[in-house]
């Protein structure tokens, strides 16, 4: 890539070839041993922040995300979509059937509210397994509700917006 520098073959090719002595590389490198450091330090921060970009909000990434957190390999961490009820929310008059996703308070005019809009409804279901955390209390929970707030964590902040999530604890074999 374009970002990638030797910096010790930058500093050689730059010195005029009279100055290209062995004393003075090896001086020139002990100069650009900082600079080497922050170099490489800005290679893994750029490598961490592209793994991080290249999840999106797709379940199978957030998946990947949850588990490698954690290095699981087997996917012991899943997610599942609870199957969406779809109900039409206009009918014919002739049809004659009750208007349920109509809301009225006091005078204020009629709102439609299909299911999926409900915040209480959980919109998937995040199944972890029983040996990351043994309970979704922190007082009651084995690791202290670390490993819990570390999933926590990864899915608000990849999750879309305006999804609700659950966590289930299960037995892995």
């Amino acid at each position: 890539m374009w970002y990638r520098i030797d910096f010790t073959r930058f500093v050689q090719q730059l010195l005029p070839p009279i100055l290209r002595s062995k004393v003075m590389m090896a001086l020139f490198r002990v100069f650009i041993t900082p600079l080497r450091y922050l170099y490489d330090k800005f290679l893994v921060y750029r490598d961490s922040v592209s793994s991080r970009l290249n999840i999106t909000a797709n379940v199978q990434y957030i998946q990947k995300a949850l588990n490698d957190a954690f290095y699981l390999t087997d996917e012991q961490i899943y997610i599942e979509t609870p199957e969406e009820e779809r109900v039409p929310a206009f009918y014919y008059q002739e049809e004659e059937q009750p208007a349920n996703y109509f809301y009225k308070a006091g005078d204020t005019p009629f709102y439609i509210r299909q299911p999926d809009e409900d915040p209480s409804i959980e919109t998937f279901i995040v199944f972890v397994p029983t040996f990351l955390c043994t309970s979704l209390e922190a007082s009651s929970d084995k690791y202290e509700g670390k490993n819990l707030q570390s999933i926590y964590n990864l899915l608000n902040y990849y999750k879309p917006a305006g999804r609700s999530y659950r966590i289930e604890l299960y037995d892995y074999e």
